[in-house]
């Protein structure tokens, strides 16, 4: 959705520019995501680009989707700031010494993760890339990247013989009975033993421990029932959320 009339004025207007669409929330403070939406494109943002005093935008690549967001702001007088990864945010230290090389949507997922909990944590973000970072104090040590579910499917069905599938994603973990419902499965089952794997690293180094889940793959996972895993679907925004916040108390 968007480009419709949006009434009120807002501190600011947060975009997460991902692989498949683009998510943005109108916001006064950090309560205020739970109004998430959704559009294709930046001209879709023009009635909420002037319904804010500022926007902040997370993007990895896609620099022309940013650029025409620019542009935009610059024509509706709109300050706009392009979120970039640091070697230090909000006290928070990143693991790489190349810090610029670590994804934007990544850092803001743990700036955000540092909100939610004070414990050690891995952040994880299922996507096109399943991205694990594992966070200790104000410390972000490192972590993982990994094919998603859509591209482990494409690389099996373009590798192997005699192997095809649906376009169909599972809901839920099962053992497959067709060749399309085994590459369905198995790739799910490797996406979920991603996030398991996490779990354990931190399970054998801290007696407490959590894992927060984030991106399109959350909802298939089938692990509701480990009290140790979360799932919070907006990660990149709340973390888009904190540097408003930041910025204010400047």
């Amino acid at each position: 959705m968007g480009g419709k009339l949006v009434l009120g004025h807002y501190k600011a207007l947060l975009v997460d520019i991902g692989n498949t669409q683009i998510k943005y929330a109108l916001v006064n403070q950090s309560s205020d995501l739970g109004d998430v939406n959704f559009c294709q494109y930046p001209d879709d943002l023009i009635s909420y680009i002037q319904s804010a005093e500022q926007l902040l935008v997370s993007s990895v690549g896609h620099s022309s989707l940013v650029a025409t967001l620019v542009e935009l702001c610059d024509q509706s007088n709109i300050a706009c700031k392009v979120v970039e990864t640091e070697s230090k945010t909000l006290g928070i230290q990143c693991a790489y010494k190349q810090f610029e090389t670590l994804g934007v949507d990544r850092w803001m997922a743990i700036l955000a993760a540092r909100e939610i909990t004070p414990l050690p944590v891995a952040v994880i973000d299922l996507g096109t890339a399943n991205t694990c970072d594992i966070v200790i104090d104000n410390r972000h040590i490192g972590g993982w990247i990994s094919p998603g579910f859509s591209v482990m499917r494409e690389s099996l069905l373009s590798n192997t013989q005699q192997v095809f599938a649906d376009t169909r994603s599972p809901e839920f973990l099962k053992i497959g009975e067709t060749t399309q419902d085994c590459v369905s499965y198995g790739c799910l089952a490797s996406q979920t033993g991603f996030v398991l794997m996490a779990e354990q690293y931190l399970s054998q180094h801290y007696e407490n421990y959590a894992i927060l889940v984030t991106g399109g793959g959350q909802n298939s996972l089938g692990l509701q029932k480990n009290e140790k895993i979360s799932l919070f679907p907006n990660l990149v925004l709340r973390g888009l959320s904190r540097l408003l916040e930041s910025f204010e108390a400047k």
